[in-house]
């Protein structure tokens, strides 16, 4: 497919770092009752030059991606027309909605970071944070945190016997 060419020569697949950074991102695509049809979150935002985004997806890849607008041609932007269609879109504020749905379409299915403000494309640390926002908004998922926070998941560690 031609049209995911582009993302696919951009996208910076994130490692472990990430994955203890966001782990109920990863695990929100792959729950049933976060994401009833499994849906691959993409956490992103936009102006009118620039996209960043963030996908996480039912396999447990996490991609980090960014372009300007400009350098997407029409296939660049059929792929994205048909990720803002079947996946679920995290986005800090209805400006970013606005750019997004002017440069491809709207998506159908977008959630917004209360809180979160107004996040610049181009502010990597801004950014990081907004996605610290959206993953503490699955932490309190009580399917995610069950299995985030489950008791047999925890370690028991148990302090040496006081010297007599």
């Amino acid at each position: 497919m031609e049209s995911n060419f582009f993302f696919l020569q951009r996208a910076l697949a994130r490692g472990a770092d990430w994955h203890v950074s966001y782990p109920a991102l990863c695990m929100a695509s792959s729950t049933d009752p976060v994401d009833e049809r499994r849906k691959q979150i993409v956490v992103a935002t936009a102006d009118d030059t620039t996209v960043p985004m963030a996908f996480f997806s039912s396999l447990g890849a996490i991609l980090d991606f960014q372009a300007s607008w400009s350098e997407m041609d029409a296939a660049a932007r059929g792929w994205l027309k048909f990720t803002t269609r079947w996946n679920r879109w995290w986005l800090p504020d209805v400006a970013a909605l606005t750019s997004i749905e002017r440069q491809a379409n709207a998506p159908t299915d977008v959630r917004f970071a209360t809180g979160s403000g107004r996040v610049p494309p181009s502010d990597t640390d801004a950014f990081r944070g907004y996605l610290d926002t959206i993953e503490r908004h699955y932490r309190r998922d009580e399917a995610i945190s069950r299995n985030l926070f489950a008791p047999d998941a925890a370690v028991d560690i148990q302090s040496p016997a006081p010297a007599p």
